[in-house]
């Protein structure tokens, strides 16, 4: 008798999943399993469907049409774009080799290409012509990694008749680092023109005066004169000659004139450029308002630079000037100021250092200051006196604006000061304007568009919070909004549409002082103040400079510590966060600081080199 079959218990039955049931597979090794399977039908000629010939053979490539146009901007265009090709079974490629042809092909079906130098020039070439971008990026990497001295010529060729701006950039960076070996051994003779002429303009070509690129670009141009006489202006143009001394100049032009066929005055445009360096070095102090592409310091380092300043030992003035340099976090020194000098002004204009008044021995009254004033020159690393101020003046202002210096307020043997002094490159000569609406003395500035502001100080003995802005064009100050800490020795700096106040001090009491620490910024569009985060530890009669947008500021006194600080407080606007930045060598308080490009000098200045203090200091 048959037994009927007994339904499975419903307790025992599997459940499954709630509905819907959704799953994405993928697999990691299927693609290189189609790309295996395609190089395969290629192989064995299956289902091949165009043959490709290169241009320098008849050697076939039979190959798939879709995969090509898959992997190739070319054959894409070529195949769907109603070309006549588009019917073909045999293709010739004019403008690829047989070995650029196999490398490309290779690559589209197994992801993989076999790269020297050896081959390197036909797979570019062929990655270029038929738009393979992935093979054209990874040779031109190659190509920029594999430039030497012995190839550095034929790489800058393939890059030209290829148009490699990369490549063309990495050899313009090789030939700056390499030039005086390309030199002595002649191998820069067969660089092209806009090659050489882009060295010759870089700013970072160091190690080489500028009469000896002269003679660099000179022989280039004899080397071959009746194709490249029609370059004489193209590469001269980039020598510095303003830099160079009178009698080199001088040289330059008794050379030219010596010989038959005169190279520099066979073009006016050349005679110009003689004329304009003499001219150039017969104004001195005209020099920061005649700046050019030809007067710029041949130099890339910009780094913060500290200056002056009363050094710890028994209250000496200093007249050091040092940057720091944070590749290697040491101090380097470069030539001293002339005379000592502390509580003073500093202002960059057309590439050179400014330094104005201060006092030049110690005296916390301000009965010292003096009124001389002095132009430092990054690119010689020289020092040139200029025109002493109408009034002798310390714990003030000096500010660069629209080409001209402006010395605000102070102090001196007679008081308090409200004179304002404008200097004139063109005449050499401070004169007076109009001055402050009363004597003001340790307040701080700074310049935002073509106006001048002046924030907080001293007057009458009491410590103030007003900004007050000076307009050059109408000589006139007018009164803007109050700051919300009192305070003086301060400093002030602009960031953007910002303009920070920080530190500084006022009064404790009726005969002591206190530390202000905290920061604010005045924005002109609005008028108003905000406050953003104080600093770590007090500072006044600072240095303040701005280093890639973000606030440094250097020593100073702290007045609840009671000594003379070595600190670098470091302020990240974007962040609003505060930080200790890096330590100058010695504690100095009215030292001063700004941010500059100069010639990097060797050696750096050691602490074992600063004596021992017997002053008390701040470490933090």
């Amino acid at each position: 008798m048959e037994m009927t079959p007994k339904r499975p218990d419903k307790a025992t039955k599997p459940k499954l999943p709630p509905r819907p049931l959704s799953k994405v597979f993928t697999s990691s090794e299927h693609g290189a399993a189609v790309l295996q399977g395609f190089d395969t039908f290629r192989t064995d000629e299956t289902l091949c469907d165009v043959i490709l010939v290169p241009g320098d053979s008849k050697k076939t490539f039979p190959v798939h049409r879709v995969i090509m146009a898959s992997c190739s901007d070319y054959f894409k265009a070529m195949f769907t774009g109603g070309m006549r090709e588009q019917e073909m079974r045999e293709i010739k490629l004019h403008g690829v080799t047989t070995t650029g042809l196999q490398n490309i092909i290779d690559f589209i079906y197994t992801s993989k290409v076999s790269l020297d130098m050896g081959n390197l020039q036909d797979t570019l070439e062929a990655a270029n012509f038929l738009q393979v971008m992935p093979v054209l990026g990874f040779c031109n990497q190659l190509l920029s990694s594999e430039i030497t001295i012995e190839n550095c010529v034929e790489v800058e060729r393939i890059a030209n008749d290829l148009l490699l701006e990369d490549v063309l950039l990495n050899i313009g960076e090789f030939l700056g680092q390499n030039l005086s070996v390309l030199v002595q051994c002649g191998r820069y003779l067969q660089l092209s023109e806009t090659t050489l002429a882009n060295a010759l303009s870089s700013n970072s070509l160091e190690g080489f005066s500028e009469i000896e690129l002269y003679h660099i670009a000179r022989g280039w141009l004899e080397h071959d004169p009746p194709k490249r006489r029609s370059s004489v202006y193209a590469l001269m143009r980039h020598i510095r000659f303003p830099l160079m001394s009178p009698s080199e100049l001088i040289q330059i032009s008794q050379d030219d004139e010596d010989e038959g066929d005169s190279m520099m005055r066979s073009e006016t445009a050349c005679v110009n450029l003689l004329l304009e360096a003499s001219n150039y070095q017969m104004m001195p102090f005209m020099q920061p308002a005649l700046q050019t592409e030809r007067t710029q310091i041949r130099s890339d380092s910009t780094h913060i630079l500290a200056l002056g300043g009363v050094m710890r030992q028994q209250l000496v003035v200093s007249r050091e000037l040092r940057l720091y340099d944070e590749g290697t976090g040491h101090w380097r020194a470069l030539k001293p100021m002339d005379v000592p000098r502390y509580q003073h002004g500093v202002a960059l204009l057309g590439g050179f250092l400014f330094i104005v008044g201060g006092q030049s021995t110690y005296d916390s009254k301000g009965k010292t200051a003096i009124d001389s004033a002095y132009r430092y020159d990054p690119r010689f690393d020289k020092w040139l006196q200029i025109a002493s101020l109408n009034e002798k003046r310390t714990f003030f202002h000096l500010s660069a604006l629209k080409g001209k210096l402006y010395a605000v307020g102070g102090r001196n043997a007679s008081g308090d000061i409200d004179t304002v002094e404008c200097y004139n490159l063109r005449k050499n000569e401070w004169t007076f304007v109009t001055n402050m609406v009363e004597p003001h003395y340790g307040h701080a500035g700074t310049v935002h568009g073509a106006l001048m502001y002046i924030s907080g100080g001293i007057a009458h003995d009491t410590f103030q919070k007003e900004l007050w802005c000076y307009d050059p064009v109408t000589d006139a100050w007018s009164r803007r909004a109050d700051m919300m800490e009192l305070r003086g020795l301060h400093c002030m700096c602009t960031v953007g549409d910002r303009l920070y106040v920080m530190g500084g001090n006022h009064f404790r009491g009726s005969c002591d002082y206190d530390d202000v620490l905290g920061c604010e910024y005045y924005s002109p569009d609005t008028d108003q103040w905000t406050v953003v985060a104080p600093l770590l530890c007090g500072q006044s009669d600072v240095g303040v400079t701005v280093f890639n947008e973000q606030i440094y500021v250097v020593g100073g006194y702290s007045w609840n510590s009671k000594c003379v600080v070595d600190i670098v407080q470091r302020y990240d606007p974007v962040r609003d966060v505060w930080d200790r930045g890096f330590d100058v060598l010695e504690p100095l308080g009215g030292i001063r600081a700004c941010t500059m490009t100069v010639q990097l000098p060797k050696g750096t200045v050691d602490e074992a080199q600063i004596q021992e203090c017997p002053l008390p200091t701040a470490k933090s």
